[in-house]
């Protein structure tokens, strides 16, 4: 692919996923421009958040929006050894892959997907009598939901025209060997391949697979997801980060709410909140403004009054009779 500008590339990163498989994309791009001794490679990261959170805690600066027409799209996916919570998160996450796959193909992109990213090319059609792969835990249900789909998920790596699919985990790698082979770097691919000590590339994930349930955790229901947020990260927690970190949208959240748990997200918000300030009344002498600030309100006048109104007593109050 000769060009006049750098060839952009744009890496758009989901709710959760995998920072390795991100962060060394990125390394081989920059190695070929160091190669080439200029830059003929371009880079960076979309995503719905700001600041985008690996599982590992390790954040990427992103747009909102590519900020130049798109030469390449890699849509990484979401990890996760509960496939029926993982599907869901991709049922999810889809519906906001689908504007850039438009932008991608608007543009003449070329649009690859990386694990279970295969899932967001499929619901948007753009898979129907191609060949494509997928992660091998996701095999039997994208046969399932994806028919029109030639499926052959005992490839690691499938190209079909400008459209890539590839297995799970670090079969990225071999993705970002075949893109920069493609795009006419099969040079400095190899260079890249010896500098980075890559392992020979690879044709099949069979081999890799074995029984999930051997290592898969027992499933959280709803209501232990959300204890385990509240726990870590309840002063921080409002609607917009509970949705995001559950990987789900706020209507679906609400739905889930009423449905499992018979009460609104911010109902529930409120409820773990008021628990926390009574805890921390009862068993700690901290001051009523830092009590207030540590479970997640800013105006120390207003938790007081929602205190009383729901205990029937003031925080100090409280305190003093709690002991």
């Amino acid at each position: 692919m000769p060009m006049s500008r750098p060839v952009h590339v744009v890496i758009w990163l989901p709710s959760t996923f995998y920072s390795a498989v991100a962060a060394t994309l990125v390394e081989m791009l920059e190695l070929v421009n160091g190669i080439r001794r200029s830059q003929v490679l371009s880079f960076e990261f979309v995503a719905r958040q700001a600041v985008a959170t690996s599982t590992s805690g390790i954040s990427f600066e992103t747009r909102p929006a590519p900020s130049r027409p798109m030469d390449v799209l890699i849509l990484l996916a979401m990890p996760g050894l509960q496939v029926p919570e993982l599907l869901r998160s991709l049922e999810e996450e889809s519906r906001h892959a689908r504007p850039l796959l438009d932008a991608a193909r608007h543009d003449g992109a070329i649009i690859a997907a990386h694990c279970g990213a295969g899932y967001f090319l499929a619901d948007a059609g753009l898979l129907d009598g191609k060949r494509a792969t997928i992660s091998w835990w996701l095999k039997t249900d994208a046969l399932r939901r994806f028919p029109r789909v030639r499926w052959d998920p005992s490839r690691l790596l499938i190209r079909q025209g400008r459209i890539y699919t590839c297995g799970g985990g670090f079969s990225g790698l071999e993705l970002g060997k075949a893109l920069l082979k493609d795009l006419g770097f099969a040079r400095e691919e190899r260079i890249v391949r010896k500098l980075l000590v890559l392992p020979p590339s690879r044709q099949l994930q069979t081999p890799y697979e074995f029984p999930l349930q051997d290592v898969a955790p027992a499933p959280q229901s709803f209501r232990e997801q959300l204890e385990a947020l509240s726990r870590d990260r309840l002063p921080t927690l409002d609607l917009t980060v509970l949705a995001d970190r559950m990987g789900l949208s706020p209507r679906t959240l609400s739905r889930r709410f009423a449905e499992d748990l018979q009460t609104s997200p911010g109902r529930w918000l409120q409820d773990r909140r008021l628990d926390m300030a009574r805890e921390l009344l009862e068993r700690t002498t901290l001051a009523i403004s830092e009590v207030c600030y540590r479970v997640g309100y800013q105006d120390v006048a207003s938790f007081s009054r929602l205190f009383t109104r729901t205990t029937g007593l003031p925080p100090g109050e409280y305190r003093r009779q709690s002991r």
